[in-house]
């Protein structure tokens, strides 16, 4: 008897259902895109309206939130190492093509015969498919199993 009170109190919290609750991984998915988009539209305030570039950190860590919680319940849901590291990948491509200076693009060889503004407007797109991929891997494996009669 006291060898199971033992292995009880040996057990972590999580494997005993009393672990940290994240909610659902449909509710992160959709909050993550949410996050991403109003950082998304912060920065565009604050490079458009002068006076309003102090906005413009806090947009980037918001989007960067946004992205994580996407990508986060994505893992939560399922997904596989493989589908995650891709999505990873992309983000990383467009965080290069949205972060680097031109003269980085260009040296590199990964510059494409592009502007600096087609490299930033690039990274953004590949930022926003990354995103979006996250919450719909996240929507696919949380899908419920159809019954056939």
């Amino acid at each position: 008897m006291a060898e199971r009170d033992v292995r009880r109190t040996m057990q972590s919290s999580s494997s005993m259902g009393k672990g940290m609750s994240f909610g659902s991984p449909r509710r992160l998915a959709v909050l993550g895109l949410i996050l991403f988009f109003v950082g998304f539209a912060l920065g565009g305030v604050g490079n458009q309206v002068q006076g309003a570039l102090v906005v413009t950190p806090f947009a980037d860590t918001i989007t960067a939130l946004g992205f994580v919680l996407a990508l986060f319940a994505a893992a939560r849901a399922g997904s596989r190492i493989r589908q995650i590291l891709i999505v990873g990948i992309i983000y990383g491509i467009g965080t290069f093509y949205l972060a680097e200076p031109h003269s980085t693009h260009v040296d590199s060889g990964f510059g494409l015969g592009l502007s600096h503004i087609q490299h930033i407007s690039l990274g953004l797109l590949l930022m926003v498919i990354a995103t979006v991929t996250s919450v719909v891997l996240a929507y696919y494996h949380t899908r419920t199993a159809t019954v056939r009669r």
